[in-house]
């Protein structure tokens, strides 16, 4: 690998000991993969769930970052006290690790010190943070990754909390994977059947499909050839988010939204396609056969929110719940981000939607939500992303059940106490 001498003077150690740390293993990540230069890093999204000793050993001698920085949505032990009275101590909720008050404010103060900014989301987007077409970013959190490789033609791959500390600190990162351009062509075309009524699919029918579709692709780029133009931004998340769950798709070509693929033949590099799958309703019913298996009507909880919401999706929400309340036996949780939050307190959306029994959560309200991973699982959880479905039937094995369906039949299901679509 050719470095440049700034980065053979952080690997003498010339800028302490921790970046020597971070870009000894960048230049490892980099060997194994055929990596033959290093490259300027955009914006940085980091898991801050990584341990303190280790966080503190990567950053030892580090004044500060070397590029935007953002913390991804983990445990927040402060909002869980305050916004649901409960306190814990470190213990294994299962299977996910929690911090408790000291430990998480160090790690916090520490992060912060080095100019991490605390979003505290999986959709950085969202909150002020737009990534521009041909920026590279190195993002904990796969929704986030096909959805900037996608819509916003960023250059993203998979990466580890390790990778994208390193990242922070060196402002660089291995030229691999979808980074370079040879690596982002399609290589599957989806094409849409006419049964589909695109100007009738809601924001869960979208999420259906891209589950199938991120099964049928596995870890192999995609095309999609007959996306309305006029699609939402939302309907498009919730087409992307799935793929990285159901299959291992980093990056999705929408023909005419994708920058980089405005056209198929831009999309394909000029090749054919390996393989072309369609879909249509008989697809459709496939995943919400999938991501729905409850075995009563009656509901416990319903989690929306993943990836975090929008303040058009919150605005959304409060206005099915104006005037209404929620089931005392159904507990709604929404997904959203610190700034997003703040934005729908300003606007009077979250005070309506808390005076009707909701409450907002600054994580993951499916992979790493205390509520659902406590000693008592809910039975059967409702909600509009087949996302979080996959990851709550998976990460109880089974023993919380799912019921999938749009925001409105959500909402409406968390007022009545029971499924009624």
């Amino acid at each position: 690998m050719k470095l440049t001498n700034e980065e053979k003077a952080m690997l003498d150690g010339e800028f302490g000991s921790g970046t020597q740390r971070c870009i000894d293993l960048q230049i490892r990540l980099g060997k194994i993969f055929g990596a033959e230069k290093m490259v300027k890093v955009n914006h940085v999204h980091f898991s801050s769930s990584m341990p303190n000793e280790l966080l503190h050993k990567m950053s030892e001698g580090v004044e500060s970052v070397r590029t935007v920085a953002s913390i991804h949505a983990a445990f927040d032990p402060t909002w869980f006290a305050g916004k649901f009275g409960m306190v814990m101590k470190g213990e294994l909720a299962r299977g996910v690790a929690a911090s408790d008050d000291s430990e998480f404010m160090q790690r916090m103060r520490h992060l912060s010190r080095l100019g991490f900014l605390p979003t505290f989301t999986c959709a950085p987007y969202i909150g002020g943070i737009l990534p521009r077409p041909g920026d590279v970013l190195c993002w904990t959190g796969s929704s986030g990754q096909v959805i900037c490789n996608s819509l916003f033609g960023t250059r993203s791959g998979r990466e580890s909390a390790a990778s994208c500390l390193a990242a922070a600190v060196t402002g660089k990162t291995p030229y691999i994977g979808l980074l370079k351009k040879e690596n982002r062509y399609a290589q599957i075309l989806v094409e849409l059947k006419p049964d589909l009524e695109l100007d009738k699919l809601s924001e869960a029918d979208y999420g259906a499909i891209g589950y199938f579709i991120g099964e049928k692709a596995s870890y192999k780029n995609i095309a999609i050839k007959g996306i309305p133009p006029g699609i939402s931004f939302e309907n498009e998340r919730m087409l992307l988010s799935p793929l990285p769950v159901s299959g291992s798709c980093t990056i999705c070509h929408i023909i005419g939204v994708t920058p980089e693929a405005l056209t198929l033949e831009e999309a394909f590099g000029d090749k054919k396609p390996e393989e072309i799958v369609q879909v249509g309703q008989k697809e459709l019913k496939g995943s919400y056969d999938m991501l729905t298996n409850p075995d009563t009507d009656r509901i416990d909880m319903v989690a929306i929110g993943c990836p975090h919401l929008t303040i058009s999706e919150i605005a959304n929400v409060a206005s099915l719940l104006d005037g209404k309340r929620i089931n005392q036996d159904v507990r709604l949780l929404i997904g959203i981000s610190n700034s997003v939050h703040s934005l729908a307190s300003d606007s009077g959306y979250a005070q309506g939607i808390e005076r009707a029994g909701g409450a907002f959560m600054n994580i993951c309200v499916a992979a790493a939500n205390r509520l659902i991973f406590q000693k008592e699982l809910p039975r059967v959880i409702a909600t509009n992303s087949a996302r979080a479905a996959h990851y709550i039937q998976r990460m109880t094995a089974g023993r919380s059940r799912t019921i999938y369906g749009d925001m409105k039949r959500c909402i409406e299901s968390a007022i009545s106490g029971k499924w009624g679509g």
